[in-house]
């Protein structure tokens, strides 16, 4: 079975690379992230052609447990119908696995006429659950409404992830007042999350850092002070928590 995370919503804060990072992070240590199966295959698409958020990482690893794939146009049906391939040739030596397609928000707008039904049906062979980056503005909101427009099966259901990079949960006043979430949340397929934010002072301490580092050694190898150890600790363990409950959810 395959679980595709489409990492989509409003840019800021390390919103939406950040979250791939994590899910990486989640998904490569099942000693932490208290999932009761074993650890799951992960396929990594980025289809940010200009800022690729998986550069940092090895074309794969020995293990075969990651496999990032890169410069993924999402623009045009040949880049969907790659990721669908790789997916299924994957899955042939793989009872389960998970993939994560990194958005551009821009994708959607730049797709050719007439095949938005064609992607949709890729979508869901391929067992896509949005993960929405939600920030303060009324524009976000507009944005997750086109999508349902344009691809009203897909976005059926999902998960809205409000980034406290922008403030905190009562802050975003129009996410809370809007239609969307009365509509859709817990009544149509739709959850809500908050992803927490790192500290500004160990933010700063981490910046000359790749990001997927952050886990990897900054945990253990990097020279932090006992406050910045246990504020990563406590980031990296409120947010698998939120990834643990979203693992839970059911695709369409």
């Amino acid at each position: 079975m395959i679980k595709t995370y489409m990492i989509d919503g409003a840019k800021g804060g390390l919103g939406k690379t950040l979250l791939c990072h994590v899910l990486v992070d989640f998904y490569m240590h099942p000693e932490t992230n208290g999932l009761q199966e074993q650890e799951y295959p992960l396929l990594l698409f980025d289809a940010d052609l200009t800022n690729k958020d998986f550069s940092t990482y090895p074309i794969r690893l020995p293990s075969g447990k990651l496999v990032p794939c890169y410069a993924i146009d999402l623009s045009i049906i040949e880049g969907w119908q790659f990721i669908e391939r790789k997916v299924n040739r994957y899955l042939k030596n793989n009872q389960s696995a998970r993939a994560i397609i990194h958005c551009p928000s821009h994708s959607f707008w730049l797709m050719e006429q007439g095949r938005y039904d064609e992607i949709g049906a890729i979508m869901r062979r391929i067992n896509t659950l949005t993960l929405w980056l939600m920030n303060k503005s009324p524009l976000c909101i507009l944005q997750l409404q086109s999508r349902q427009r344009l691809l009203p099966n897909n976005y059926q259901q999902g998960v809205i992830l409000l980034n406290l990079y922008f403030g905190r949960t009562a802050d975003f006043y129009y996410w809370h007042h809007s239609q969307f979430k009365e509509n859709h949340i817990h009544q149509e397929g739709w959850v809500e999350h908050v992803i927490p934010c790192l500290t500004p002072q160990l933010s700063d301490t981490l910046s000359g850092m790749p990001v997927n580092l952050w886990f990897e050694l900054g945990i253990q190898d990097m020279n932090l002070s006992f406050g910045y150890h246990l504020s990563l600790n406590t980031f990296r363990y409120q947010i698998h928590k939120t990834l643990l409950a979203i693992d839970s959810i059911p695709s369409l």
